[in-house]
């Protein structure tokens, strides 16, 4: 009584518990990977619709522009997680870790290879969870990328 068997939690959760010496049984890197994505899938996105972005093709850019160059710096420098520590409330093997999630959940591959392998996870789940789970559409939305990233 009291004990869990796993658990399935935000990155963040996830690596404080690692931290604090629970054994991460698999991520949703290596799940995905399984499931017979080629790399990583970018898990974060933006939503507006299509014709407004036709329409203002810069514009959908600006909504990821002001979370760059902290991304940038908190994927390079070490300084910047020290700073951050007191207000993030973690410090040593928890910063550490911290860190280390984090930089691993940063995208680096072409939006093309996100969404085909999204497209890929998206018939599985549909397959495996039915409509309970994803709705009455077997495969993923048309435009749920938007064209405008490929470019």
């Amino acid at each position: 009584m009291g004990e869990l068997d796993a658990v399935l939690s935000f990155w963040h959760f996830c690596a404080r518990l690692e931290a604090d010496g629970f054994r991460r049984v698999v991520g949703a890197e290596e799940a995905a990977i399984a499931l017979g994505a080629s790399g990583p899938v970018a898990a974060l996105g933006y939503v507006f619709h299509e014709k407004w972005a036709n329409e203002n093709r810069r514009r959908p850019r600006v909504l990821s522009r002001p979370a760059e160059p902290p991304k940038r710096s908190l994927g390079r420098s070490n300084e910047e997680w020290a700073r951050l520590s007191p207000v993030i409330k973690a410090e040593g093997k928890q910063l550490e870790t911290l860190r280390d999630r984090y930089r691993s959940g940063i995208p680096s591959r072409p939006v093309a290879d996100d969404e085909a392998d999204a497209a890929k996870l998206y018939a599985i789940l549909a397959e495996i969870g039915g409509e309970k789970l994803v709705g009455p559409a077997k495969q993923m939305a048309p435009g749920t990328f938007w064209s405008g990233l490929k470019s």
